[in-house]
């Protein structure tokens, strides 16, 4: 199939085609979302974020492993605080929840989680 020539004046700037590629197949939302794992620690700072690791989202929840009960308690106390933070960075409402899970401590891959 040969592709259609386009004449030389409706030329599309590559961010203008990439963006539309990319909203056209769903993925722009899912990189959007992915913006709020890379953003953790930022937003909650070093302290939280020292005992904490976002490790991915999936249809506005967002995963979180913690290191001990301590910290699964306090994060779950500052769950909405930080739904709020994240969605603020982010300049919109991609986080619907946080999901949070004891970081496992031994295992062949244990130490490569940080």
């Amino acid at each position: 199939m040969a592709a259609a020539k386009r004449p030389k004046g409706n030329l599309e700037p590559l961010e203008q085609l990439l963006g539309n590629a990319l909203h056209n197949t769903g993925l722009g939302k899912r990189l959007q979302e992915y913006k709020a794992v890379e953003a953790w620690d930022e937003v909650v700072g070093d302290l939280v974020a020292e005992h904490s690791n976002a490790t991915g989202i999936r249809e506005g929840t967002l995963f979180v492993d913690v290191t001990s009960s301590v910290w699964m308690q306090e994060l779950q106390l500052l769950r909405g605080e930080i739904i709020e933070r994240l969605n603020a960075h982010l300049g919109r409402s991609f986080v619907k929840q946080v999901v949070l899970s004891m970081q496992r401590t031994s295992g062949p891959h244990a130490q490569d989680r940080r």
